[in-house]
């Protein structure tokens, strides 16, 4: 089974083509990762790590983009180290696979 977080390449392509007008060098420079990554991403979904992911988050944290929407969460994600609103103590939840 794969439990590893995969980007949602519809959702991504669509936000390369609306808010990149397709470039692919422009996404890449925002999220500070390669465009030859960005590139095999975009084809087959292949070559996306921590890199990619964090410079997503953080380019959705800019624009105000729900980061949620560009990923596919494994359905075993547990959020662990919560308060009851759902945030621990520096407001970032944490998530974590079972082992």
């Amino acid at each position: 089974m794969n439990q590893k977080i995969r980007p949602n390449l519809p959702e991504l392509k669509r936000l390369v083509a609306d808010r990149f007008y397709g470039n692919k060098s422009a996404f890449a420079k925002a999220l500070g990762v390669d465009r030859g990554q960005v590139s095999k991403i975009l084809n087959d979904g292949g070559g996306s790590g921590a890199l990619f992911f964090g410079g997503l988050l953080a380019f959705c944290e800019r624009e105000r983009l729900h980061f949620k929407d560009y990923i596919i969460m494994p359905k075993n994600v547990n959020i662990i180290n919560t308060t009851k609103s759902g945030r621990v103590s520096d407001g970032n939840p944490r998530l974590t696979l079972p082992s």
